[in-house]
Protein backbone atom coordinates (compact mmCIF):
# COMPACT_ATOMS: atom_id res chain seq x y z
CA UNK A 1 0.00 0.00 0.00
CA UNK A 2 1.33 3.88 -1.03
CA UNK A 3 1.36 6.32 1.37
CA UNK A 4 1.31 10.00 0.11
CA UNK A 5 1.78 12.85 1.65
CA UNK A 6 -0.33 15.96 1.18
CA UNK A 7 1.84 18.63 2.91
CA UNK A 8 0.75 21.62 3.82
CA UNK A 9 -2.78 20.44 2.31
CA UNK A 10 -5.21 23.78 2.49
CA UNK A 11 -8.20 22.75 0.86
CA UNK A 12 -6.85 20.66 -1.19
CA UNK A 13 -8.02 17.62 0.62
CA UNK A 14 -7.31 14.17 -0.95
CA UNK A 15 -8.84 10.99 -0.36
CA UNK A 16 -6.38 8.04 0.81
CA UNK A 17 -3.45 10.64 1.30
CA UNK A 18 -2.19 11.41 5.04
CA UNK A 19 -3.46 15.49 4.34
CA UNK A 20 -1.06 17.74 6.38
CA UNK A 21 -1.44 21.04 7.77
CA UNK A 22 0.06 23.26 10.46
CA UNK A 23 -3.37 23.46 11.75
CA UNK A 24 -6.74 21.05 11.75
CA UNK A 25 -8.61 23.58 10.03
CA UNK A 26 -10.80 21.16 8.30
CA UNK A 27 -11.86 17.75 9.69
CA UNK A 28 -10.14 16.09 7.12
CA UNK A 29 -6.98 17.32 7.85
CA UNK A 30 -5.25 14.32 9.70
CA UNK A 31 -1.87 15.17 10.65
CA UNK A 32 -0.91 18.45 12.49
CA UNK A 33 2.93 19.52 12.80
CA UNK A 34 4.98 22.47 11.85
CA UNK A 35 7.11 21.69 9.30
CA UNK A 36 9.71 24.39 10.54
CA UNK A 37 10.31 21.70 13.64
CA UNK A 38 12.48 19.07 12.22
CA UNK A 39 12.38 15.99 12.08
CA UNK A 40 9.58 15.29 11.18
CA UNK A 41 6.83 13.46 12.12
CA UNK A 42 7.22 10.86 9.56
CA UNK A 43 9.66 7.85 9.70
CA UNK A 44 12.87 7.20 7.24
CA UNK A 45 11.97 5.51 4.17
CA UNK A 46 8.23 5.47 4.51
CA UNK A 47 6.72 7.89 2.33
CA UNK A 48 5.86 6.64 -1.37
CA UNK A 49 5.13 10.44 -3.00
CA UNK A 50 5.35 14.11 -1.51
CA UNK A 51 2.99 17.05 -2.87
CA UNK A 52 3.79 20.54 -1.61
CA UNK A 53 2.30 22.81 -3.78
CA UNK A 54 2.50 26.19 -2.30
CA UNK A 55 4.40 25.31 0.64
CA UNK A 56 8.40 25.28 1.14
CA UNK A 57 8.12 29.30 0.30
CA UNK A 58 6.40 29.78 3.54
CA UNK A 59 8.98 27.74 5.97
CA UNK A 60 11.74 29.21 8.31
CA UNK A 61 13.99 26.60 6.79
CA UNK A 62 16.04 26.72 3.73
CA UNK A 63 14.70 25.13 0.59
CA UNK A 64 18.36 22.84 0.99
CA UNK A 65 17.31 21.78 4.83
CA UNK A 66 13.41 21.15 3.77
CA UNK A 67 14.32 18.94 1.08
CA UNK A 68 16.86 16.76 2.95
CA UNK A 69 13.83 16.16 5.40
CA UNK A 70 11.72 15.46 2.46
CA UNK A 71 14.81 13.01 1.54
CA UNK A 72 14.99 11.30 4.73
CA UNK A 73 11.46 10.24 4.81
CA UNK A 74 10.56 9.51 1.04
CA UNK A 75 10.96 5.72 0.05
CA UNK A 76 14.13 4.90 -2.42
CA UNK A 77 11.10 4.66 -5.10
CA UNK A 78 9.48 7.76 -3.68
CA UNK A 79 8.82 11.10 -5.42
CA UNK A 80 8.42 14.77 -4.68
CA UNK A 81 6.13 17.17 -6.04
CA UNK A 82 7.02 20.72 -5.62
CA UNK A 83 5.03 24.06 -6.89
CA UNK A 84 6.84 27.37 -6.14
CA UNK A 85 6.10 30.86 -7.25
CA UNK A 86 9.03 32.34 -9.44
CA UNK A 87 10.66 35.14 -7.81
CA UNK A 88 9.67 37.50 -10.90
CA UNK A 89 6.24 37.21 -10.22
CA UNK A 90 4.23 39.54 -8.98
CA UNK A 91 2.48 37.66 -6.66
CA UNK A 92 5.15 36.08 -4.80
CA UNK A 93 5.10 39.46 -3.41
CA UNK A 94 1.30 39.92 -2.35
CA UNK A 95 1.42 37.48 0.24
CA UNK A 96 2.91 38.13 3.29
CA UNK A 97 3.97 35.28 4.37
CA UNK A 98 6.23 34.09 1.57
CA UNK A 99 9.66 34.04 3.15
CA UNK A 100 11.69 32.36 0.32
CA UNK A 101 11.53 34.10 -3.60
CA UNK A 102 13.20 31.26 -6.18
CA UNK A 103 14.09 31.00 -9.52
CA UNK A 104 13.33 28.59 -11.87
CA UNK A 105 16.72 26.63 -11.38
CA UNK A 106 16.98 26.69 -7.50
CA UNK A 107 16.53 22.77 -7.57
CA UNK A 108 19.17 22.42 -9.86
CA UNK A 109 21.37 22.93 -6.97
CA UNK A 110 20.26 19.33 -5.65
CA UNK A 111 20.65 17.52 -8.80
CA UNK A 112 24.58 16.08 -9.90
CA UNK A 113 23.71 16.33 -13.37
CA UNK A 114 23.35 20.14 -13.57
CA UNK A 115 25.95 22.83 -13.94
CA UNK A 116 24.89 24.66 -10.58
CA UNK A 117 24.82 21.47 -8.16
CA UNK A 118 29.12 20.57 -10.21
CA UNK A 119 30.09 24.35 -8.34
CA UNK A 120 28.69 23.90 -5.15
CA UNK A 121 28.20 19.86 -4.60
CA UNK A 122 28.72 20.70 -0.95
CA UNK A 123 25.52 22.43 -0.09
CA UNK A 124 23.93 19.02 0.79
CA UNK A 125 25.18 15.35 0.68
CA UNK A 126 21.40 14.43 -0.35
CA UNK A 127 21.30 14.37 -4.06
CA UNK A 128 18.13 14.27 -6.37
CA UNK A 129 16.86 14.00 -9.87
CA UNK A 130 15.11 16.56 -11.31
CA UNK A 131 12.30 14.42 -13.55
CA UNK A 132 10.39 17.08 -14.91
CA UNK A 133 9.79 21.22 -14.60
CA UNK A 134 7.33 23.17 -15.88
CA UNK A 135 7.22 26.77 -15.79
CA UNK A 136 4.55 29.72 -16.18
CA UNK A 137 4.71 33.46 -15.41
CA UNK A 138 4.47 32.75 -12.27
CA UNK A 139 4.90 29.34 -10.77
CA UNK A 140 7.41 26.52 -11.29
CA UNK A 141 6.41 22.92 -10.46
CA UNK A 142 9.41 20.06 -10.36
CA UNK A 143 9.45 16.16 -10.08
CA UNK A 144 12.09 15.22 -8.12
CA UNK A 145 13.22 11.34 -7.22
CA UNK A 146 15.66 11.33 -4.35
CA UNK A 147 19.20 9.34 -5.67
CA UNK A 148 21.60 7.51 -3.59
CA UNK A 149 19.02 5.91 -0.76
Amino acid sequence: MSINLNLGCGLDIREGWINHDIVKHNKHVNKIWDLNNTPWPWGDNTIDMIDAISVFEHLELTLIETLNECWRILKSTGQLHIKYPLHISCFIREDPTHRWFWGEFVTDFVDPRTRYEKGAPYYTPYKWHIINRTTSERNCWVHLKPIGK
